[in-house]
């Protein structure tokens, strides 16, 4: 891997040999190195997996539209909020292909630190500031601009029909293994559509939207304020429910996604309205009052969603995610239909936190 690297360093102008390469380890999808020259600059290299993302080259063109987007408006209003910054091949690319894989770089941003889980309160509302931000300036890009280059991403019936597909080719053990999970999927497919069916008639706004904004993809700095939105591999069109949802997902519960201690998943509503209170600080001068209404269900819906995937992917013998074990994706989905049920549970709570933050 390091001839490779080699190479990719090479493509992008950046000198070799290396001091030092480190593997990032903080996403499902791409792999991801922290690569530093003798002089101690430090870059990102990012290998895009060419499976999930069909069409790289939309992938890369979504990226650096929103992240130049960014960089002049944070540069107009002085904002001490940072864009990712991507580099250029020798043939003014922003993207390489080797033999088989594709390749971005991008500037390292210095004094920056992620977070896995958010401990206080404070944490969680610079995260809700800073999607929120993110959802606020990008409202001025046209989605028409942006390819979908993850088709039907968050949409609930095309990841239902996932699932059936999986149920009918999954082997006996793994379907005895989740069967309570997928009564428990069954059981509230129905409830889990209604955003879809309200997108369906053009009820909500499209936006320029995040599609994985969980916590770890935020950059802090040593004081835990909020810095930059990082991992722009997902940026296109789509609903801010789904950004509000997931974000709240990953945040506001003191639970890793790979818990299994089902006791210690649970939404937490100190971190929740702590979350809302930011996110609406940035939003709530355009959004719209419906948009508004349904965030709540947002959140049901992206982590039925995401539950639903890991489902998925266990009954298709892990062939999405990373896994570590051979049920890593099964207890991944119980954990998200637990912390499914703590919202449910917590409903009315959510909802009138929501209503105060917007209001």
């Amino acid at each position: 891997m390091v001839h490779k690297l080699d190479n990719i360093c090479e493509a992008f102008g950046i000198k070799i040999p290396l001091k030092s390469v480190e593997i990032l380890q903080s996403g499902h999808i791409n792999d991801t190195y922290l690569v530093t020259q003798q002089n101690d600059e430090k870059f990102i290299i990012q290998k895009l997996n060419s499976h999930v993302f069909k069409d790289t080259n939309a992938v890369i063109s979504n990226k650096i539209i929103v992240s130049e987007h960014l960089q002049a408006i944070y540069k107009k209003t002085n904002s001490h909020y940072q864009a990712v910054t991507y580099l250029k091949t020798s043939q003014n690319q922003y993207i390489y292909k080797d033999e088989k894989d594709f390749w971005n770089v991008m500037l390292f941003i210095p004094n920056a630190i992620t977070i896995e889980k958010a401990e206080t309160p404070e944490i969680a509302f610079e995260a809700g500031k800073l999607y929120g931000d993110f959802i606020l300036n990008t409202e001025s890009i046209s989605p028409e601009s942006m390819s979908e280059t993850l088709i039907d991403f968050h949409h609930v019936l095309f990841r239902f029909t996932q699932f059936e597909n999986a149920l009918k080719i999954a082997k006996s053990n793994r379907l005895e293994a989740a069967a309570n999970l997928i009564a428990f999927v069954k059981n509230h497919k129905k409830a889990m559509c209604t955003l879809a069916n309200l997108q369906a008639k053009n009820q909500f706004p499209i936006r320029i939207t995040h599609n994985d904004a969980k916590l770890s993809n935020i950059l802090y700095n040593e004081q835990n304020k909020g810095i930059a939105v990082i991992d722009l591999d997902t940026v296109m069109p789509g609903l801010v429910h789904f950004d509000f949802g997931d974000s709240v997902r990953s945040i506001c519960t003191k639970s890793t996604e790979d818990e299994t201690d089902l006791s210690k998943i649970q939404i937490d509503l100190n971190l929740y309205e702590a979350y809302c209170s930011g996110f609406a600080l940035k939003t709530k001068s355009i959004l719209t009052s419906k948009e508004i209404e349904y965030l709540p269900l947002g959140i049901q819906t992206i982590i039925y969603i995401m539950g639903l995937r890991f489902l998925t992917d266990f009954l298709n013998n892990d062939i999405y995610y990373k896994t570590n074990y051979t049920n890593h994706n099964l207890d991944r989905a119980l954990n998200q239909f637990t912390l499914l049920q703590s919202v449910f549970n917590n409903l009315k709570a959510i909802e009138r936190i929501t209503k105060q933050q917007f209001t």
